[in-house]
């Protein structure tokens, strides 16, 4: 009757973790990661052009930088109110991550 009891109690206890984990947060941080790599790379080019006076061109492309921190805000909004804490950190530490496994694996 104890093993029934507990078995019981274990199997309603994960039924009730899993149904806690939200599969959009999963998905929301994805695209959040994504956003920080596309900044990235987009200041990386935005200070490129102005290293080599292109001014012009640096102004565009500045653009699309700022489209990339109102997308990273809206994402982290989202995930805020999903409770996830700090969830820029989050993906900027994620990236970081992920870029070096990259690095270390194609040796």
């Amino acid at each position: 009757m104890k093993k029934i009891a507990f078995l019981l109690i274990g199997i309603s206890l994960t039924v009730g973790a899993m149904a806690q984990t939200d599969p959009h947060k999963k998905a929301d941080m994805q695209n959040l990661r994504t956003d920080v790599r596309e900044k990235k790379a987009a200041s990386h080019k935005v200070n490129k052009d102005l290293s080599h006076v292109k001014v012009k061109k640096a102004i565009h492309d500045h653009k699309a930088v700022a489209k990339q921190n109102k997308d990273i805000r809206h994402h982290s909004e989202a995930l805020k109110n999903r409770g996830v804490s700090h969830p820029v950190a989050k993906a900027k530490r994620q990236v970081r991550v992920q870029d070096d496994n990259r690095k270390d694996h194609t040796n």
